[in-house]
């Protein structure tokens, strides 16, 4: 099941229908334009409805509409919303293939025709888990409790934001841990292809609580650890290990990448870019990235583009299916992705709709 449109809202701040949503994305936009809002928007939804602590700043009082679609089965449409205010449920909708399965007020609830009687800050989804009695919740719920977001900016040796969060939920050490000794070596070997020769890979014990990342460096003597790492190495080797770590991890049903390739070299930016899009789709894992580097906006095809536009509090999204004849006419240029991101083009283009309006 994947997402493929999203809406969302709360305070003063709205995300104006991001889609449709493909099987990876990259959110790209000017500073301040929403990247980072976004990926928080969805964690916060996904936090909620995991019952998890939400991200620093998330707000209590919020509403969402997700819908999904099934790349094997046409047929199959989802749509779920709700509104929460001060964490009260106030509107909760599921809707399957046209058929009302949830419809819920702040006056009463109902699961198809049955009145339930959820507890006021709880979803019916959450209260409902049966997998033969409520597939469709239970289906709903599997692709939530499958979502995992990486912050790069905020990866550190320790990394763990907060383990009931869905940022950074891994440190670097659980990790390496995880990873058997194939996988450690697939590690290695796409590590050397970002220009990083390294010949082992493995924890050690520093004390009761803490362990350390040991890293031996080809044609260099002395052992070096993850807190000696440059941040865009200790970044690059946790997203390699993290890809590794759920490829081994069917539940996985989407990976949320706030800042990706920060602070990277051009070859290291585009060639980690590479890997990361490439191997999501080949674990069948949904993938929205958000970065505003130049390097990787250039690898990643701008029919896979989420352009956010701020005005305001509303963000809005322009993409190849909103503005079809916007993206034909920027290829025809010949200039490169990054162009279409750093010129006046879409600025133009779009006052000239505007006049012809």
């Amino acid at each position: 099941m994947t997402l493929s449109s999203f809406e969302y809202s709360e305070n003063n701040w709205k995300l104006s229908n991001l889609s449709p949503l493909h099987s990876s994305c990259l959110l790209v936009g000017r500073n301040s334009s929403g990247k980072t809002r976004t990926i928080h928007a969805l964690q916060n939804v996904v936090s909620f409805m995991q019952m998890k602590q939400m991200h620093l700043g998330g707000s209590s009082s919020f509403s969402a509409t997700m819908i999904f679609s099934d790349t094997n089965d046409n047929l199959f449409n989802m749509e779920y919303r709700f509104a929460v205010k001060n964490g009260i449920i106030d509107e909760e909708i599921l809707i399957v293939n046209e058929i009302k399965l949830i419809e819920r007020t702040s006056d009463n609830a109902k699961y198809k025709s049955e009145t339930v009687y959820p507890p006021e800050d709880k979803l019916v989804v959450q209260t409902r888990r049966d997998k033969l009695l409520y597939p469709e919740i239970e289906q709903l719920m599997a692709w939530a409790e499958g979502i995992v977001c990486i912050s790069c900016s905020d990866i550190n040796p320790f990394t763990v934001i907060a383990p009931s969060q869905l940022i950074n939920p891994f440190s670097f050490s659980d990790l390496v841990d995880s990873l058997d000794t194939s996988a450690k070596e697939t590690v290695m070997v796409n590590a050397s292809k970002l220009d990083y020769h390294i010949s082992s890979i493995e924890t050690i014990k520093a004390n009761d609580n803490i362990r350390l990342v040991k890293i031996q460096e080809q044609e260099v003597s002395e052992n070096i650890f993850d807190m000696q790492l440059s941040s865009g190495m200790l970044r690059t080797l946790y997203l390699l290990c993290f890809m590794q770590y759920i490829k081994n991890t069917p539940k996985t049903s989407m990976l949320l990448i706030d800042d990706m390739s920060e602070g990277l070299d051009y070859y290291r930016s585009t060639q980690l870019g590479r890997l990361v899009f490439e191997e999501s789709r080949k674990y069948g894992i949904q993938l929205i990235a958000s970065s505003n580097d130049s390097f990787l906006m250039d690898v990643v095809d701008i029919a896979n583009w989420q352009v956010l536009r701020r005005v305001g509090s509303v963000v809005s999204v322009i993409n190849q299916q909103t503005h079809p004849d916007l993206f034909r006419k920027f290829k025809m240029t010949g200039l490169s992705n990054f162009d279409f991101f750093s010129s006046d083009f879409i600025d133009k283009y779009l006052s000239r709709e505007k006049e012809n309006v």
